[in-house]
């Protein structure tokens, strides 16, 4: 008896998580802006190469 309450405490917070990580997701890519970006320290796509934010080989 014991381990169904757990089980079901376990799947209905599971569930809540699951919940949380997508609308936390769709947040984050509806703020993030579009095109390419920086990820993790790698250089984006610059469309204007005078901009100072463009980094790397010119």
């Amino acid at each position: 008896m014991d381990v169904l309450i757990l089980a079901r405490r376990f799947t209905v917070i599971t569930l809540f998580a699951a919940v949380f990580a997508i609308t936390f997701s769709a947040a984050v890519v509806r703020g993030g802006g579009g095109g390419a970006q920086s990820h993790f320290g790698a250089n984006y796509t610059c469309l204007n190469v005078t901009s100072p934010f463009c980094t790397g080989v010119r």
